[in-house]
């Protein structure tokens, strides 16, 4: 089993912002991710809100910050978590696949992760169910598709898919749209784009590929034939693996002090998957850098302890 002080989960902009603090304090930790480098950043088609930045692309943002990573020493190891414990000595076990890892402490920075829950969502994703806009919008040029969201994210998604389908549904569950007034009144003025509000989804039908989704307004049912479908509300907190520990949620979410400290003694969290107002790139990478200072003050205090 390798040991280290520090087992980062996560590779998005919260986990790289703390694994470049920590590589610049000489902390011995490892970086686990399941998927590419940059999270969730690399769905997002645009972003005009980061500090310091033009506007770019969420993929660009994310090569950037990885790069920095890079540049300090960094290295991201493939890892998908199955669970995380602790052993008798109050050290972590973090199992992943074949691989275990023994450390101090853990940082939790999993982000969220879609969860399929409408009926036939699951048997055709790939198949024209999509969560990506960016990655599989261009494959159905010139066609109709659907958003099923509500917030910033879902409005930067039709907004992109305005520009390559020949008409996009933007469904939500709300009376009115919830979303930046800026992007909202953007995609209004669009012809191609059709808001549908107070819908409610019920099915998504299709055999061997979508070919429509069943939705209710009122007491009115619909069916909507499409060619793509992306159902943005579906995102979950990817946390399952921590059931071997009592550690505070709220709906799935970590709670956390002003430090990005759990309710279990050397389980940081940072991110979207800390419950709080704001999940914005710029807050991930606050909440890496604020783990990263109270993990290094943690294990400071944890060698005078040992008497080191």
């Amino acid at each position: 089993m390798e040991s280290k002080d520090v087992v980062i989960i996560g590779a998005g902009a919260a986990g790289l912002s703390c694994a470049l603090y920590l590589k610049r304090a000489g902390v011995s930790f490892i970086i686990l991710e399941k998927g590419a480098p940059g999270g969730k950043l690399l769905t997002i088609p645009h972003i005009d809100n980061y500090p310091g930045l033009m506007p770019l692309s969420g993929s660009d943002l994310a090569m950037g910050i990885y790069q920095s990573a890079l540049n300090a020493g960094v290295e991201v190891s493939y890892g998908d978590v199955s669970s995380v414990q602790k052993n008798e000595h109050g050290d972590f076990i973090v199992d992943s696949g074949d691989e275990s890892y023994l450390a101090k402490a853990v940082v939790v920075a999993t982000g969220l992760s879609n969860v399929p829950s409408i009926k036939g969502e699951k048997a055709l994703i790939g198949k024209g169910v999509s969560y990506c806009a960016t990655c599989d919008g261009p494959l159905y040029k010139n066609k109709v598709g659907a958003i099923y969201s509500t917030g910033d994210r879902g409005l930067e998604e039709a907004s992109y898919l305005s520009n390559v389908l020949k008409e996009v549904y933007v469904l939500t569950p709300d009376d009115q749209y919830q979303g930046s007034e800026r992007l909202l009144e953007s995609l209004k003025k669009k012809e191609n784009v059709i808001f549908v509000n107070s819908a409610k989804l019920t099915e998504i039908k299709g055999e061997g590929h979508i070919s429509s989704i069943v939705y209710q307004v009122g007491s009115k049912e619909s069916e909507l034939p499409l060619d793509v479908f992306f159902p943005l509300l579906g995102e979950k907190s990817a946390s399952s693996f921590l059931s071997p520990l009592k550690i505070e949620l709220s709906h799935g979410f970590i709670d956390v002090d002003s430090g990005c400290a759990s309710s279990v003694k050397g389980l940081y969290a940072a991110g979207d998957i800390v419950n709080k107002k704001l999940r914005q790139v710029v807050t991930a990478c606050s909440d890496g850098a604020i783990a990263s200072n109270s993990i290094i003050s943690y294990l400071r205090d944890k060698k005078k302890e040992a008497g080191l």
